[in-house]
C-alpha cells in the first residue's frame, strides 16, 4: 500500500515537472499604443478587434488626428459552399464558411505600413435537414468564432508589422 502511494505520488510530481504550459493563443502583451481603429465596411471585425486590444491592454485613439497608428479594416464577406452532398437525397451534408476581409496599416503621417492585407478564415460544418434551427443557429455561433479568430489574426499582423515599422 505504501509503495503503491509512494508510487503514485512520483508520477505525479514528474508529471507536474516537466514544463509543460498551455500557449494560448491570444496577443497579451500588445505594447503598440495610440492605435485609431477605422471600421470602413467591417464594423464586426473591428468591435473584436477594439474588443480584443482592449483586452491587452492597449490604448486606442479616439479619432485619427490622435493616433500613431491607423488601421483600416475593410471589405468584410462572408462566403458559404457545398463540400458534400448526400448520395441518398442529394442535398447538401456539410458547408465550409470563409470570412474575408482586408487591412490597411499606416502612420499617422500617411505613410503605409500595408495595403490590401487580406484576412481569411475558414471553418466546415455539417448540415442535418432533421435538425435545422439548431444547424442554423450553429452557422451563426461559426461566424461569430470566425470573426473571432480573424480579429486574433489582426492582432498579431499588426504586432509584427508595427515591430518592424517603428
Amino acid at each position: 500500500m505504501k509503495a503503491r502511494l509512494l508510487m503514485m505520488i512520483c508520477l505525479l510530481l514528474l508529471t507536474t515537472a516537466c514544463g509543460f504550459h498551455l500557449r494560448g493563443s491570444q496577443v497579451t502583451d500588445f505594447d503598440i499604443s495610440n492605435i485609431y481603429i477605422n471600421p470602413s465596411s467591417a464594423p464586426q471585425l473591428a468591435k473584436e478587434v477594439k474588443s480584443q486590444l482592449s483586452g491587452s491592454g492597449a490604448t486606442l485613439a479616439n479619432s485619427s488626428q490622435d493616433a500613431a497608428y491607423i488601421i483600416t479594416l475593410k471589405e468584410e464577406r462572408f462566403d458559404k459552399s457545398v463540400l458534400s452532398v448526400s448520395a441518398a437525397t442529394g442535398k447538401a451534408g456539410e458547408f465550409q464558411i470563409v470570412y474575408n476581409a482586408k487591412m490597411d496599416a499606416a502612420h499617422a503621417d500617411g505613410k503605409n505600413i500595408v495595403e490590401n492585407d487580406r484576412i481569411s478564415v475558414t471553418r466546415d460544418f455539417t448540415f442535418d435537414e432533421n435538425a435545422v434551427l439548431g444547424k442554423f443557429s450553429e452557422e451563426v455561433v461559426v461566424q461569430e468564432d470566425l470573426i473571432r479568430s480573424a480579429a486574433s489574426q489582426v492582432l498579431r499582423r499588426l504586432q509584427a508589422l508595427l515591430r518592424n515599422s517603428q
